[in-house]
């Protein structure tokens, strides 16, 4: 339950995201769009370790899954904030990243 609980707040979070966009040419956009730690942790739970359900960037991108009890979360493992962007956005050309409030990663795209 409480893992459908987080995929469901995973969307709700990414219908949200901050979208910023600024044309670079007549053909390409420059997007960057901000994920924050509930989106995270699906990347995190596909690509570093199945029980991880929230993910932090602080310069760099560390997942974990909440512990029993609820006292916290304890960490699965790490991932890389690039591979996060290219997971979530593949069809885009990703340009680099950034931390955003709250531990966010924030990733540019050449759309």
């Amino acid at each position: 339950m409480a893992r459908r609980v987080l995929t469901l707040l995973a969307a709700v979070l990414a219908c949200l995201g901050t979208l910023s966009v600024s044309a670079t040419t007549a053909q390409a956009a420059v997007v960057e769009v901000t994920y924050g730690p509930i989106s995270l942790g699906d990347y995190c739970s596909a690509k570093v370790h199945s029980s991880s359900t929230i993910g932090f960037y602080n310069g760099s991108l560390s997942c974990h899954r909440w512990s029993t009890g609820g006292s916290g979360t304890t960490p699965t493992g790490t991932g890389s904030a690039a591979a996060a962007c290219a997971y979530f956005y593949p069809s885009a050309t990703y340009l680099g990243h950034a931390q955003g409030a709250g531990q966010a990663l924030i990733c540019s795209y050449s759309v």
